[in-house]
């Protein structure tokens, strides 16, 4: 494990090289009706969080849910609602590539079996291999053609997933599992962040209301992103923490510009607080810019980067209870 660990350090871990588009489109668990209910499963969610997004943005701004606004257009401007975007970008991306991938790849999937009974695969020629692992309760198991491997093209295959790692150097992942992939190390992320700023320093349990509303910018989002941390199988690089800084740095790069071109909060003036600030005490580029700077500061090279790394604890997590699958499955 340890060595794994160093190697997340190599430069190249930078980037999105050495994976290939199956580790984003399977599962880490195995699944019945393979590929359909992760298909299912990805749609899914995709449309609930749009559903609520069109929900929320209606009463955004509008008593008594929320306070008087005077634009809804506001609504763009706070780092939660970024977030619950780039939430919907990557399940979307996700979805519509998974399905994309299994309609170009034509997986064959066999009918449902009964545990003992044996494994029954749909008709396959004969130079086609089962890549794609199977149901290890006897319910499905799925396969995909696959060419004769080179030494200059060269997949590692998870023994109990079937996912496959490409090691090639000629191979790069597609560019939308790209896009994927950058949207899940941002989303994931800022999930975490805006959850624990808003009921950590924001939410004021005496004066504020728990709503439906914003329990999903600050709590539903994090559910999602929890179980499908455990439900994903493509990787978790520690290098990739460069992605939610970068995002971090632009929201405050953007409240900067917003600031100096007249923009202020959705409220009347407050005679204590003004309306410039967009989170109180933290967030002010008007009357608290040195703390605004400060916050930017630790926001974007510290609490991006921590945050992203416990998120790379609970890939481990889910990686390692992989591995024990494994070696339980192999004693059977």
């Amino acid at each position: 494990m340890m060595d794994e660990f160093k190697r997340e350090f190599q430069l190249k871990n930078f980037g999105f090289g050495g994976v290939s588009d199956r580790s984003f489109v399977i599962p880490q668990a195995r699944w019945c009706f393979q590929p359909v209910t992760w298909i299912l499963y990805r749609f899914a969610a995709a449309i609930y969080l749009t559903v609520w997004w069109i929900v929320i943005l209606i009463y955004w701004g509008e008593p008594p849910y929320y306070k008087q606004a005077d634009t809804k257009a506001k609504w763009f401007i706070y780092v939660s609602n970024w977030s619950y975007l780039c939430l919907g970008i990557y399940f979307w991306t996700s979805a519509i590539g998974t399905l994309v991938y299994h309609k170009n790849t034509k997986f064959k999937v066999s009918s449902t079996i009964t545990a003992g009974e044996g494994l029954e695969l749909s008709p396959i020629d004969a130079k086609d291999q089962i890549t794609n692992g199977y149901d290890n309760h006897g319910h499905q198991i799925y396969a995909e053609p696959q060419e004769n491997n080179s030494h200059e093209d060269v997949e590692k295959q998870d023994s109990t997933t079937g996912m496959t790692e490409n090691t090639s150097s000629n191979k790069s992942l597609s560019w939308n599992f790209k896009v994927t992939w950058l949207f899940q190390n941002i989303s994931f992320t800022a999930a975490f962040f805006v959850t624990l700023l808003f009921w950590i320093l924001d939410f004021d349990p005496e004066t504020g209301t728990v709503t439906v509303f914003n329990l999903h910018i600050h709590g539903i989002n994090l559910l999602f992103v929890l179980v499908d941390q455990f439900l994903i199988g493509s990787p978790y690089r520690i290098l990739h923490f460069i992605h939610p800084s970068l995002m971090a740095l632009v929201y405050f790069i953007f409240t900067a510009i917003y600031y100096a071109a007249g923009g202020l909060n959705e409220y009347a003036p407050d005679e204590v607080n003004g309306n410039t600030y967009l989170y109180k005490g933290s967030l002010d580029w008007g009357r608290e810019t040195i703390t605004t700077a400060v916050v930017m500061v630790g926001v974007v090279f510290v609490a991006a980067p921590l945050l992203h790394l416990v998120l790379y604890g609970f890939y481990r997590i889910r990686r390692t209870l992989e591995r024990f699958e494994s070696c339980r499955m192999s004693r059977h």
